[in-house]
């Protein structure tokens, strides 16, 4: 405490105005009157400080860089780097950012999204499906529908059967080709394995990208039964980044 006090006095020259009058032979008493006048008129205050830190923080602008409204952000021509909130989070969207100049769908990216989509698909045993999900630009590919999260096909030679022209036996077309929908198309094809519930290998599923007509197949090892239907079928993981656009039609 006293050091701040004698500190305080140093700063406004109360020790050198005291010596000053003791040495004249003056009292030792400072009066109001006699105290130094500091110009506090050009001192910035705390809203200005704060103000200050807030346009350091953004680059030296006053100007938002975040922007909201509802939709896709397509039509926004904003500089590059601005996040835009879709309020609506149409299409699973909530979060973009301006990644290139102009407009459209290549001027703009998701930073936050999450979507999911089932298409028809063909060969496959009622309930059964595939789900396409995107978070992100990342695509997760997921089977299921039947009994404990099991996919299904129905036998070859069915009426919904289409078999897959390079091995019209044991390739069986789950999406043609085309078939993947956009906004979740990978950008190269994928492979990865099919067994039964028991861990069994029967044959690989098959995603082509964009050199293979963006289709998704199953190749089995054997040929597919012409007297009875698979309801085991599982399959390994497959995930994949995506160079799509968002994807705005999901019917």
């Amino acid at each position: 405490m006293a050091t701040n006090i004698k500190e305080k006095h140093v700063e406004l020259g109360l020790d050198a105005l005291i010596d000053e009058k003791l040495k004249n032979g003056g009292d030792p008493f400072v009066t109001k009157s006699k105290v130094p006048v500091v110009d506090i008129s050009q001192l910035a205050s705390k809203n200005d400080l704060e103000e200050l830190k807030r346009k350091v923080g953004a680059g030296g602008s006053s100007a938002s860089t975040e922007l909201k409204g509802q939709g896709f952000p397509y039509n926004l021509n904003a500089d590059i780097g601005t996040i835009y909130t879709d309020t609506t989070a149409k299409n699973g969207a909530v979060k973009w950012i301006k990644k290139n100049a102009g407009t459209g769908s290549n001027a703009w990216s998701v930073l936050f999204g999450d979507v999911k989509h089932k298409p028809r698909i063909s060969s496959s045993q009622n309930n059964a499906y595939v789900e396409f999900r995107r978070i992100n630009s990342t695509v997760e590919v997921g089977f299921g529908g039947l009994s404990w999260g099991w996919f299904g096909i129905v036998r070859r030679g069915a009426p919904s059967y289409v078999p897959q022209g390079s091995d019209r036996e044991r390739n069986v077309v789950i999406l043609n080709v085309g078939g993947i929908p956009v906004g979740f198309r990978a950008t190269s094809s994928k492979l990865g394995i099919m067994t039964n519930d028991k861990g069994k290998r029967l044959g690989t599923f098959y995603l082509g990208g964009p050199g293979d007509g963006n289709q998704l197949r199953l190749q089995f090892d054997d040929p597919v039964p012409t007297d009875r239907d698979i309801g085991d079928l599982r399959f390994t993981d497959m995930s994949y980044i995506t160079d799509d656009p968002w994807p705005e039609n999901l019917q």
